[in-house]
Order: C-alpha cells, then sequence, then structure tokens
C-alpha cells in the first residue's frame, strides 16, 4: 500500500461527507443527507426549472437516471442513487468530457428543490 503512494499513485475514494461535492474525471459528486424518492423528485423538477428537454427517465427503487439536453445539444445525466434511507448520492455529468460549472448549476438547482 504505501509504494503506490510513493510512486504518486493516489485513489480517490468515494465522497461519503453529506453536502460537499467533488469534481472528478468529468463527473461532479455529491451525497445529500434526504431521502432517495425527495432528491429523486428534486433532481426532475431543476432540469425541469432549467428548461433542459428531458431525452430519457429510468428509475427503479434504487437508481434514478435523467437524460436531457439543452438548448445547445449538450448531453446532461443526473444519477440519483440510494446510498441509505436518509441518504441519497447525486452524479451529474454535463457534456462528452463534463462541464463543471454546468453541474454545478444543476445542483445548486437540485439543492434549492430539495
Amino acid at each position: 500500500v504505501m509504494a503506490a503512494f510513493q510512486a504518486g499513485c493516489v485513489t480517490v475514494v468515494e465522497n461519503s461527507t453529506p453536502g460537499a461535492a467533488i469534481y472528478l474525471r468529468g463527473e461532479l459528486q455529491t451525497n445529500l443527507e434526504r431521502r432517495f424518492e425527495v432528491v429523486e423528485r428534486a433532481a426532475n423538477k431543476a432540469i425541469v426549472e432549467l428548461q433542459f428537454s428531458k431525452i430519457e427517465v429510468k428509475k427503479d427503487a434504487l437508481v434514478a437516471i435523467i437524460t436531457a439536453c439543452t438548448a445547445e445539444d449538450t448531453k446532461i445525466s443526473v444519477k440519483v442513487e440510494r446510498s441509505s434511507d436518509t441518504l441519497s448520492t447525486v452524479r451529474i455529468r454535463a457534456g462528452i468530457i463534463g462541464d463543471e460549472k454546468l453541474s454545478n448549476i444543476i445542483l445548486a438547482r437540485i439543492k434549492e428543490a430539495l
């Protein structure tokens, strides 16, 4: 294990701090201390309020994936995962390589909708 750190290899562990967002490899990720159903509804509301065109919504009891498109044809993917009864993980990717600014705007709208 120490050899990996000495060689400069670092593994980023999933963000477990509620409310703190990390941006890694084009994806914004955060944990929200809310029930899955509440966060999923807030994500849908954010997409509607930002006037993105919904392309597809996939949902089961554990995961919801909302795929949308901006007026400039930027693909948006919002994934909400049930982490526990009171904790949900949100992952947002805007564009192919990621747009951190747009991802943060979407996250802010989701938080406002909670």
